[in-house]
């Protein structure tokens, strides 16, 4: 991967505008000292590799679009013969677009045959270079490679071959293709198929594999648990197309993994077709990077300075010749009309002396010169053509454009847009999306290009209509909110003050104007106003939870500005609730043994308990003094943040807390408290609701005005939620929206406020996220999720869903039917805007026997998908049968065979209590194809694996594209609310309102159901997910452009760029060649207006500059891209 990252780093620099400074300047000789013959400088940037095949960067192009049409590729090119006949570079290259094109729609062909001019993919096959040396290395089959002698260029750059990358790999035993399997390399197929025949007894421990990467080639049937066989070799040599045969049945079989590596070997060039080599050979010349050739005026005057009186310089009015005219101005009249600016006469003269306006121009003939550029360039038959021209051999035309009537409209205009935009500011948006001029590129601005295009036919495929094609890639990224906050309004939250009602706050000032007021660093402001709510969910029983409530009295006790309060929980309990199901375990009654499970009661239990009692009696305040006793008994601050009290360091405190308050002695209240089952249901419902919350596995931790924050160090994290909520609430205040009536906590929680918590759900991001496009897999006919039937609501089944999950169980394991049963409780709960698909994630599932229980399981969830949703009880009797096949057959041997019989007919007893035919159940289990079915099921596996990078076994929901594991977290059906929430309200609901308002067109309206709205929203959100893109559109429809701008219309073009340009600008002279290119390749619709600088002083370009370019599709002119600048002076 450093080799992989090198190699991007040293293409990256032919991809940016480099400045290449001519040093040297290749002049001809002169024929004649009266008329010297033309001066040119010829420019080119050579790779530091050897070419690359075009065939095979052709197959890396075609992956980057999608996986499996490198595989197409090749099968395609390995069926057809017509290349054959090819005997030229340019036949060759009419060929490989030719059977690319056949993958590609639109202007996905344009963008295909641009890449291949720039020879973009050749760094990724250099990466394979790198790779396979690796491989031969590794078995000492690597030899240094020797340059070239007979090859002056070579010569010339032989240097560069220190560098590892330069070198393409020598045939290893004369072998053009071979097979590193990680134990040995095979060299025939012959050895594959011996290799092959012992897979059957080495065990999968004592293999030794090579390693996979991401970007590699994997085949699509591939099994990944299956060791891996990596192919190096090319396509269009005889070994690969032997190895490729061989290394495909085995892979469909379910024998390997295979892989190709694409490289052609040095010295295989005359083993390969004729079109496999071209490409190959000498060095690559680099096209896509700018020119600067600067020239310096190197003249010399010899100046006899002998003569120089004494006390007089050279600078000096009376010995400079002041009659010559300087710029428009003649100093010795401006001298004797005015003698007393001398000083300042001469400073302008010798400024104008070393200015760098041209000779031939004065400074008057400036002052419109950026009016004029921008009248010339709009006004041109081609405008870009023109602007290209201008700033790019400015100091050659700059005479011209200063002679031109300006037209007074076109200045106005600029003006006029310049109040908003600043003069010389340039700027450009793709579809809306803001680009950064400073690192924009060639490759980068393709890159950008490619991805609405890529997006704009997958959504064309979905029979979109054009127009809303455009309003979706119009649509921004999701933003990052800052901010998600949970409302933890309850009666379990117990407060300790109140700012505006204590009469320890009554001194405070209550106008909320001082919030607008500067204070100190570090000091507050005191307002009597419940502005911050801190509140601590904390577990008594631990030191960490009484760690917090000692921070929080720090805090009360010197009067910083919050209501505190504490929520309190108990973690044993929690962890019970988890395991039994989201539900409360009860305790055992006395008449009814069998109904309830008995619970011990745990510590934080009686401590919440006794607090609960202390404040009914004597007060919240009373009620956290307990909890500071006991605090003290236990000595907690000494104690690690895991340990946890003893029940009589508890008691002790109760009893010192109530010993000068009660009316009875404590010791009684104690013994009491414990049969008094009304505190303990009250202590079970505070700890079921910090678990509803999702935070009992954050002990301890702060809610700030619902911010969550961990409290490892509480004070700092008070103190620090403080400051972050001080501006939001600074804000509401100076608009109006908080005053003296508002309910803080109310207004943020009623507007941003969420009832769960998961911070695997509400991380931001893409670098905490995983998105994963559904466009291609819901395109494909035969895919899995085309052919999944989902699970709705009650009552919903016929509503179009926004959001669609799909759970990738492992139903051999307790998690995974965990797993779905909160996905059912989730549609039982009931949702308008979700459906559910359930994908089955197992390890190897041919390996079960017919009439395994799993089988059976999965078939009957299957079968009750498909020809049940409809019914109201459906989901019920799944519920209950995964809660019976639990109990009774998920702790035996799944590999074992069940009694079928009996199997059927208590899963028809159960159909039948939940009003299902189960006549209709008991035929299909009795009919199924037991091997078609193990083959979906491996399939679907399949799928999970090669789609979203799932292992075997792994529980995971996909929302319309985003992957969320489920790991040792607890995952429950309020966990699903959750997500469905956040991923509608940020990415999902945009393309929902436009699908709803489309107008079909060529769509036959009984295809126009729900499912198919359903789908069509999955994959859209889905697609637009992984593009690149920011969170805001950029407006440019504010500025002016009747008369100032360069508008070009398409009337179906998907590329819309918006532009600002200073056309006298180093800006100007990078964009104006890059909208040229993508004006001929793409076809976009344009609409740039000019910014130039008024009232210019000096030149503002004084190099010529050029764009490095090929844009013939004639081979024999992609391979030596060079700039020639002719008629230098």
């Amino acid at each position: 991967m450093q080799g992989f990252m090198k190699l991007s780093r040293l293409f990256r620099l032919s991809s940016h505008l480099i400045p290449l400074i001519i040093l040297a300047i290749l002049i001809s000789g002169l024929s004649d000292a009266k008329h010297p013959q033309p001066k040119n400088v010829q420019v080119s940037l050579r790779a530091k590799w050897s070419g690359t095949s075009l065939l095979l960067e052709a197959g890396e192009l075609l992956a980057k679009e999608q996986k499996n049409n490198f595989w197409e590729f090749g099968k395609q090119w390995l069926e057809s013969d017509h290349h054959l006949a090819s005997t030229s570079p340019k036949d060759c290259f009419e060929e490989i677009l030719k059977h690319g094109s056949y993958f590609l729609s639109g202007s996905l062909e344009s963008y295909y045959q641009l890449s291949l001019i720039l020879r973009s993919a050749s760094p990724k096959l250099v990466l394979y270079r790198q790779l396979a040396q690796d491989s031969l290395s590794s078995f000492s089959l690597s030899h240094e490679e020797s340059v070239n002698s007979e090859n002056a260029s070579d010569i010339y750059y032989k240097d560069l071959d220190r560098w590892p990358v330069s070198r393409n790999p020598n045939a290893p035993k004369g072998k053009c293709c071979w097979v590193d399997v990680g134990s040995t390399i095979l060299f025939d197929v012959s050895e594959l198929s011996a290799w092959l025949n012992t897979l059957t007894t080495l065990s999968q421990d004592s293999r030794e594999e090579p390693e996979i990467f991401e970007f590699d080639h994997i085949y699509p049937e591939s099994n990944r648990k299956s060791p891996g066989a990596v192919l190096y070799g090319a396509l269009g040599t005889n070994c690969f197309s032997n190895f490729h045969l061989a290394l495909v049945e085995a892979s469909i079989k379910g024998k390997v993994q295979y892989v190709v590596r694409p490289i052609l070997p040095s010295g295989c060039e005359s083993e390969a077709e004729y079109c496999a080599t071209v490409g190959t050979g000498s060095r690559l010349n680099l096209a896509g990077y700018g020119v600067e050739l600067a020239l310096k005026n190197m003249e010399y005057k010899a100046i006899d300075d002998s003569e120089v009186k004494k006390g007089i310089t050279l600078e000096d009015p009376r010995t400079e010749d002041l009659s010559q005219e300087v710029r428009g101005f003649i100093f010795s009249k401006l001298l004797e009309r005015k003698p007393e600016l001398t000083a300042d006469l001469m400073e302008f003269r010798d400024y104008l002396l070393s200015s760098t306006v041209s000779d031939t121009l004065d400074v008057w003939e400036l002052k419109d010169l950026g009016h004029q550029t921008a009248q010339r360039i709009v006004q041109a038959s081609d405008p870009l053509h023109s602007m290209q021209e201008i700033n790019q051999n400015f100091p050659n035309l700059v005479s011209s454009l200063s002679r031109m009537k300006l037209n007074q409209s076109i200045k106005d205009e600029i003006i006029t847009n310049q109040r908003m935009v600043p003069p010389g500011k340039s700027l450009i948006a793709i579809n809306g999306d803001l680009i950064n001029i400073e690192s924009i590129d060639l490759f980068s601005l393709m890159g950008l290009v490619h991805g609405e295009l890529s997006l704009a036919d997958q959504i064309a495929r979905l029979k979109v209509p054009q127009k809303d094609i455009k309003m979706l890639l119009y649509t921004p990224a999701p933003s990052e909110q800052g901010s998600f906050r949970l409302d933890f309004r309850s009666i379990h939250v117990h407060y300790l003050n109140n700012l505006e009602e204590d009469s320890m706050y009554r001194r405070w000032r209550s106008n909320l104007n001082e919030l607008l007021m500067p204070v100190f660093p570090g000091q507050f402001h005191y307002i009597r106003k419940n502005l911050y709510h801190a509140v601590y969910i904390i577990d008594p029983s631990s030191a960490a939870g009484l760690k917090a409530v000692d921070t929080m009295m720090y805090m009360f006790e010197n009067h910083v500005p919050m209501r505190f309060g504490i929520i309190l929980f108990s973690s044993k309990l929690a962890e019970s609730i988890e395991e039994n199901d989201g539900e409360i375990p009860a305790y055992f009654e006395e008449n009814n043994k069998n109904k309830f499970r008995k619970v011990e009661e745990d510590t934080s239990s009686l401590i919440i308990s006794l607090f609960l009692y202390v404040e009914e009696n004597y007060g919240t305040k009373m009620a956290v003094q307990f909890l500071i006793g006991l605090n003290n008994h236990w000595g907690v601050s000494k104690a690690d943040d895991d340990e946890v009290v003893e029940k009589s360091y508890v008691e002790d405190a109760f009893v010192e807390a109530l010993k000068s308050k009660a009316n009875s002695p404590p010791q009684e209240i104690l013994l009491k408290m414990k049969n008094e089952l009304t505190f303990k249901e009250r202590a079970d419902q505070s700890t079921f609701f910090v678990y509803k919350l999702g935070l009992s596995r954050m002990q301890p931790c702060l809610l700030m005005n619902g911010l969550v924050y961990g409290s490892s160090q509480a004070q700092d994290e008070a103190l620090q939620a403080m400051n972050e909520d001080l501006m939001k609430l600074q804000e509401g205040v100076y608009y109006g929206h908080i005053n003296s009536r508002t309910d803080v906590l109310e207004k943020f929680l009623s507007e941003s406020g969420h009832p769960r918590y998961n911070p695997h759900i509400i991380r931001e991001g893409k670098d905490h996220q995983k998105f994963v496009s559904l466009a291609t897999s819901v395109l494909k006919r035969d895919s899995v999720i085309v052919k999944l039937k989902y699970l709705h609501s009650p009552e919903t089944e016929d509503d179009m869903k926004p959001v669609t999950h799909l759970l990738a169980v492992d139903l051999t394991s307790k998690r995974g039917l965990k797993f779905l049963r909160h996905g059912l409780r989730y549609l039982l709960d009931g949702t308008k805007r979700a459906r559910l698909g359930i994908l089955y994630n197992i390890d190897n599932p041919v390996s079960f026997p017919q009439g395994s229980p799993f089988l059976l399981l999965v078939k009957v969830i299957d079968f009750t998908a498909s020809s049940f949703r409809y019914r109201a009880k459906a989901l019920e009797f799944l519920n209950q049968l995964i809660i019976w096949y639990e109990a009774q057959h998920l702790y035996s041997s799944q590999t074992s065979n069940t009694n079928v019989e009996a199997f059927i007919e208590e899963v028809a007893k159960l159909a039948e209590a939940n009003d299902l035919k189960s006549d209709r159940l008991r035929s299909a289990l009795s009919e199924i194809s037991w091997d078609s079915f193990k083959d979906y099921l491996q399939k679907v596996s399949g799928f999970l694996s090669s789609e979203f990078g799932l292992g075997s076994g792994d529980n995971a929901v996909i929302t319309n594209g985003r992957v969320v594991l489920h790991k040792e977290d607890s995952f429950i059906s309020d966990d699903l609310k959750l997500l469905e929430t956040v991923e509608y309200d940020r990415r999902i609901k945009p393309v929902a309102t436009i699908i709803e308002q489309v107008e079909w067109e060529g769509v036959d309206p009984d295809d126009l159901t729900s499912d198919f709205l359903s789908d069509t929203i999955m994959a859209i959100s889905s697609a637009m997910s992984i593009r690149s893109r920011g969170a805001d559109n950029a407006h440019f429809e504010v500025l002016n452009a009747k008369y100032s701008a360069v508008i070009l219309e398409e009337e179906n073009a998907i590329i819309h760029i918006d532009a600002v340009i200073d056309p006298l600008s180093s800006s100007g002279q990078k964009l104006a060649p890059l909208l040229r290119l993508l004006q001929r390749w793409f076809q976009p619709s344009m609409r740039i207006v000019m910014n130039p600088v008024s009232r210019l002083l000096q030149l503002p370009l004084v190099v010529s500059y050029s764009f490095l370019l090929q844009l013939s599709n004639n081979p024999s002119q992609i391979y030596h891209p060079t700039e020639i600048f002719q008629n230098s002076p």
